[in-house]
């Protein structure tokens, strides 16, 4: 076998976020900060996020928002409006756009170049096509020239201030899955079925009424709800944000869907989608 570094280098690489590999990559990650790559998740994902998380000055908003982007990525690689052509409004048309586009972070690419500006879809037509705003924030850039290029969706938006981070997060990446057999396997949850997650509810909560259920349904479901910020997002967390800012995550149900597929579907399937969708 021809090697093309020396072990010392090698090993060297093994030691840098920059240049590490394969398990190399996973072994700092969990060695060094305690995050705990999730089963099938991108590697290059996974390294651009531990690089912002790593080198980019901690607890600053680009360095939030640049490892939630890096975090994302699988899923704003799977929806995109393209190729558009811009103007100098903002003003571009697709019959791909739906109501779910508005209101949303996007990734403009442009062609030839590959230059890329984070723009807000401010508004849309069904069918029709969409504005990007012309007003520049703290959080995008101001559109101002015509172009032609692609548009990633980003799935989740921030706001800061106050000592608190706020995700906005695509209610689609949060859907949880049923904890009962349906057949066949993969089917969407039946109408009137609860979401899976609960207990039944055999506590009386309301002493003023009977809230045990009833002969035909049996007892209600009982969700529980926490305060916490737990699994991949809080521990990424606890490494991003320094003491005494709070990370509020919260679930944004748009009027529409764009296809996301659930968090909970990478893991198990090795993709972000549907599971029996293909996708």
């Amino acid at each position: 076998m021809i090697r093309t570094l020396s072990q010392t280098e090698a090993a060297r690489r093994d030691t840098l976020f920059t240049r590490a590999e394969g398990l190399a990559l996973d072994h700092l990650s969990r060695q060094l900060y305690g995050i705990e790559r999730p089963a099938n998740y991108p590697r290059d994902a996974w390294a651009q996020m531990l690089r912002a998380l790593v080198y980019q000055p901690r607890g600053t908003f680009r360095t939030v928002f640049a490892v939630f982007d890096a975090l994302f990525a699988p899923w704003a690689r799977l929806v995109s409006l393209g190729p558009v052509t811009v103007n100098a409004a903002g003003v571009f048309a697709s019959a791909d756009i739906t109501t779910a586009h508005a209101g949303r972070w996007a990734w403009f690419e442009e062609d030839g170049t590959g230059a890329r500006v984070l723009v807000w879809v401010r508004t849309c037509t069904p069918s029709v096509g969409g504005v990007l705003s012309t007003v520049e924030s703290a959080y995008w850039r101001a559109w101002n020239a015509a172009r032609t290029g692609t548009l990633y969706l980003l799935p989740f938006s921030l706001v800061e201030g106050d000592c608190e981070v706020t995700v906005n997060l695509d209610a689609e990446l949060l859907s949880a899955p049923p904890t009962y057999l349906q057949d066949p396997a993969g089917s969407a949850r039946p109408a009137g079925v609860p979401f899976g997650g609960h207990l039944l509810n055999l506590f009386d909560l309301d002493p003023a009424s009977l809230d045990y259920g009833d002969q035909v349904d049996g007892p209600f479901p009982l969700y529980l709800t926490g305060a916490d910020v737990g699994g991949l997002f809080g521990a990424v967390a606890r490494v991003l944000l320094p003491a005494g800012v709070r990370l509020t995550v919260r679930s944004v149900a748009f009027a529409d869907t764009l296809g996301y597929g659930p968090i909970y579907a990478l893991p198990r399937f090795g993709r972000v989608g549907v599971p029996g969708l293909g996708t």
